[in-house]
């Protein structure tokens, strides 16, 4: 999911830009910038990961940790736990 700032662009600006990429995944419209205030956002870009249990395990910029093995095999480690925590309780 991605979120569009509302205090940056309005919604037809958002509307627009969006229509002319290849995004498919669902992009939500924050006209008060309330989710970012919630989860703390002070940069752009940010990704949050939210387990199956609701709560944020994992935030920062994915393409920052490019290059930087011991991160990578910590967020790849740090995944695949979540994974596993969440097929466990599928079962």
């Amino acid at each position: 999911m991605e979120v569009s700032v509302g205090q940056h662009a309005t919604f037809a600006d958002s509307a627009r830009r969006l229509a002319k990429t290849n995004i498919k995944h669902p992009v939500i419209w924050d006209r008060n910038n309330a989710l970012h205030k919630s989860y703390g956002v002070k940069a752009w870009p940010v990704a949050f990961l939210i387990g199956a249990d609701g709560n944020v395990f994992w935030q920062g910029h994915p393409a920052l940790m490019r290059g930087k093995k011991d991160e990578e095999k910590a967020f790849r480690d740090l995944l695949e736990t979540q994974l596993r925590r969440a097929t466990a309780k599928a079962e």
